[in-house]
């Protein structure tokens, strides 16, 4: 028994020392864990913008914030409450060092200003108390604020609500000053706001009746659609709805086009607002009906016209031909009434074997497909076609867009014209085999025929002569050849001009080389002068 007490003490013993140490070391690991919280939670309060100083409960601890020490210039490594009241005035420390006690005792709450000790720092101080759900006191705090800083703070608030004011102002007066009526729209579909045009046009005395009564523009398109359901199909569909309707404005009938505009097109429809706005079209109305009686008109001329005539649109589609077109060619009116391109009627051209002989077609093709797209002036071609027929073919660009094509067929008058011409140039082969000199003037007095022989007698320059001069033109060049003596010529001009208005009448000339010498003049039917000198021989 008694070595059984022996031993059993110290085994006792060294449990219930076992039992301290373990309970020790779970309490060093306790402070350890709350030494942490406490320096995490100091850490997150010196983030504050505020500085901070507090009283802890347990243990009782005083805790001045880095930002509050530097801001007061406290220099103590362990500020205590004592020290931070020296560095405000003395007013400052008695009415915070009431307040302070008051918190402490009762946790009353206060709010202050105070300066520091220079009074040139103004801090506004909030004391508060920190507890547990429980009600077990934690802390008392003071919050300091530099109302330096929430004065700048509420200056830039100000400046910033002022800033924002002027452009509402700005926006609400250009909206207000549009010459058209211009509304927004809620995403259900009520006025947001509408500017003074809207009201004119919707009947409202004022903007708030307006919106109040969320009042639409009057007006019924032809499709009986009105403002809201125009809106609605805008919402909907997410995209820009327009309609045309009549509005009485003062007193006379206008036509108006109205606008809805979706916005928030990244949302659901039901989430969409509305942008809206109206516009006189009248006057555009006026030009467009203006223009179409203009239209009507020319093509009403250009139907009548002998010459065929088609007009083309600026992709090359054909938008009018008249009945001489469709004859010259042999087109269909049917097939022409389809509006084909330029490029069919080539080809429908070619497959009647109406078009010029070409070796390459698609060369052709191409090259008048080019002309027709960069035409920018009149231009002129002359068509040879199979069945012996010369056309004609004017094209010039249309002043609304496009080309216009004019064909006249000038067949008999190229064959006239090369008959004339033949018979000019043997009259001229003739003449230029007379001895005689010969110069012919048309009715307007103008030189227009001339031989050889008068080029010869009177030393003429036939530059002067091709330049179709004047009838007394031409007698005065003749002075030299004719007279050398100033009354002599005087009297000899007198004499030729009087022939002139005799019926073949004759005038006997001498050259200055002594050869005597006749002028003959004949009227032509046209009412020109023949003049024929001869002179006589030797």
């Amino acid at each position: 028994m008694k070595n059984y007490v022996t031993w059993l003490f110290p085994a006792v013993m060294i449990l219930i020392s076992l039992a301290l140490l373990a309970v020790m070391a779970r309490l060093r690991k306790k402070k350890r864990f709350f030494q942490k919280q406490k320096e995490n939670i100091e850490e997150i309060l010196s983030t504050s913008p505020e500085g901070f100083f507090y009283f802890l409960k347990r243990p009782k601890q005083e805790i001045c914030s880095r930002r509050l020490s530097v801001l007061l210039g406290i220099y103590e490594s362990h500020a205590r409450f004592e020290d931070l009241l020296r560095k405000l005035s003395a007013a400052s420390q008695k009415s915070l060092k009431k307040a302070v006690e008051k918190l402490c005792e009762s946790g009353q709450t206060f709010s202050m200003d105070i300066t520091d000790i220079t009074e040139t720092l103004h801090l506004t101080v909030m004391g508060q108390r920190a507890a547990l759900v429980d009600g077990t006191v934690v802390a008392d705090v003071l919050w300091f604020q530099n109302k330096e800083d929430s004065l700048n703070e509420v200056d830039k608030i100000k400046a910033e609500l002022k800033a924002l004011q002027a452009r509402d102002y700005l926006f609400m007066n250009a909206l207000d000053n549009l010459p058209f009526a211009f509304w927004l729209r809620n995403f259900d579909l009520t006025l947001a706001f509408c500017n003074r045009a809207y009201l004119k046009q919707s009947g409202a005395s004022s903007r708030k009746e307006a919106l109040e009564k969320n009042m639409e523009i009057p007006y019924e398109a032809k499709d009986k659609m009105g403002g809201k359901i125009l809106a609605i199909c805008a919402k909907s569909s997410g995209e820009v709805k327009k309609e045309r309707a009549v509005l009485n404005t003062d007193g006379h009938p206008h036509l108006y086009e109205f606008t809805e505009v979706p916005l928030g097109l990244d949302r659901s429809p039901d989430e969409r607002y509305n942008l809206g706005f109206s516009l006189d079209v009248q006057k555009e109305e006026n030009i467009r009906q203006a223009l179409d009686t203009y239209l009507m008109g020319q093509h009403q001329v250009l139907s009548g016209l002998s010459a065929g005539v088609i007009l083309f649109d600026s992709n090359g589609y054909l938008q009018f031909y008249n009945k001489a077109f469709c004859t010259m060619w042999h087109l269909e009116e049917e097939w022409l009434f389809a509006k084909p391109s330029y490029a069919g009627i080539l080809d429908r051209l070619r497959e009647k074997r109406l078009l010029p002989e070409e070796a390459n077609f698609l060369q052709y093709k191409h090259k008048q497909l080019e002309e027709f797209s960069t035409l920018t002036d009149m231009d002129e071609q002359f068509l040879y076609l199979p069945d012996g027929r010369i056309l004609r073919k004017v094209m010039t660009p249309y002043p609304l867009g496009g080309v216009v094509m004019i064909f006249e067929d000038v067949t008999d008058r190229v064959s006239l014209e090369r008959s004339f011409n033949e018979q000019i140039a043997i009259q001229k082969a003739l003449i230029n085999h007379m001895p005689e000199g010969i110069i012919v003037f048309n009715g307007m007095g103008r030189l227009k025929l001339y031989n050889e022989a008068y080029v010869k007698m009177f030393l003429a320059d036939e530059n002067f002569l091709k330049g179709e001069p004047l009838l007394m033109d031409v007698l005065e060049s003749q002075r030299d050849i004719l007279s050398k003596s100033e009354d002599v010529w005087h009297l000899l001009k007198q004499k030729i001009l009087l022939a002139f208005e005799q019926e073949n009448e004759q005038v006997k000339i001498t050259f200055t080389d002594k050869r005597r010498g006749v002028l003959s003049v004949g009227h032509l039917p046209d009412g020109g002068l023949l003049l024929t000198y001869k002179k006589n021989r030797n």
